[in-house]
């Protein structure tokens, strides 16, 4: 693993499934370790290689590569949320986390707090969704379908719909044939895929008690901006903010949601819950479809 050069790794068993994490240690007496957790496609390298090493400058870091369990049983929110549980426990044992989730990460995490507040210091959402809506299980859809076909254009699909418009157009064409080679060593399981199509985490958002961020992506087409702004109504003690970025925060503005990460994870509780933020951190108004009263 190369994400940071002074870099502890382990695995944690979670019933029958090994589970690797990753834990730059040190940090600040008292202060909540960060932990990160991926997305669909995995590891966590590939999701956080830009955004990891500059978080360990500040503060400790740990992430984990969720794991599949075997090819007999039904994948499950549950066997995820059991996974992240289970690293926090043992590489922080009585310590609450910052924990901060990307795109199904963030599912994972809003869950994950739903249900273990006890462990969650403060929580970071990232292009995270409430529930799969129509637009989403037909995008999935077409993924599902390219793939079992062994579709040549699956690679341009996925930068397609990960990437903003501006930032695709923004790259070299060496850029662009780095991007597509990329997208076609990472991993992602069709078993993974039909999983986010059963997403419904509003029972565990109701149950948060952690100072939340909802962070949404204005150019997302893998999950929209609705659904980040869904995440906000939901969570009692929530904040919200919105990037210029496709789906791939953590890689396209990587720096940014350093920043926004490494400001609220000091102090999750500066802003009052309800309050939109700009990216600089400083609460702006909030038009009428954002207000708490109408929500």
């Amino acid at each position: 693993m190369s994400l940071y050069a002074k870099l502890r790794e382990g695995t944690v068993q979670v019933g029958p499934v090994t589970v690797p994490w990753y834990d730059t240690e040190g940090g600040e007496p008292g202060e909540p370790p960060v932990v990160l957790l991926h997305g669909t496609t995995g590891p966590a390298e590939a999701n956080f290689w830009a955004l990891f090493p500059m978080l360990a400058f500040t503060r400790r870091v740990i992430t984990l590569d969720f794991t599949l369990p075997s090819d007999d049983v039904e994948l499950t929110l549950d066997h995820y949320v059991a996974q992240a549980e289970a690293v926090i426990a043992s590489r922080c044992p009585g310590q609450p986390v910052s924990l901060v989730g990307h795109s199904l990460g963030a599912v994972i995490a809003a869950a994950l707090a739903g249900r273990s507040p006890a462990l969650v210091d403060s929580l970071v959402l990232v292009a995270g969704w409430l529930r799969t809506d129509r637009q989403q299980l037909l995008r999935n859809h077409v993924w599902q379908t390219m793939h079992a076909e062994g579709s040549t254009a699956l690679s341009e699909f996925a930068i397609y719909t990960a990437y903003s418009q501006p930032y695709l157009l923004s790259r070299t064409p060496r850029d662009y044939q780095a991007l597509l080679a990329g997208a076609a060593r990472r991993s992602t399981s069709p078993r993974v895929m039909e999983l986010n199509r059963h997403i419904d985490i509003l029972a565990d958002c109701l149950r948060i008690t952690a100072p939340t961020l909802v962070v949404g992506c204005t150019f997302d087409q893998m999950v929209p901006i609705r659904h980040s702004r869904e995440l906000f109504g939901a969570i009692a003690d929530s904040r919200y903010l919105e990037i210029a970025s496709g789906h791939a925060a953590v890689q396209e503005r990587a720096s940014e949601i350093f920043v926004i990460i490494d400001r609220f994870a000091a102090a999750p509780r500066a802003a009052a819950a309800g309050t939109i933020l700009s990216s600089t951190g400083a609460s702006i108004n909030a038009p009428a479809a954002f207000s708490r009263s109408s929500q």
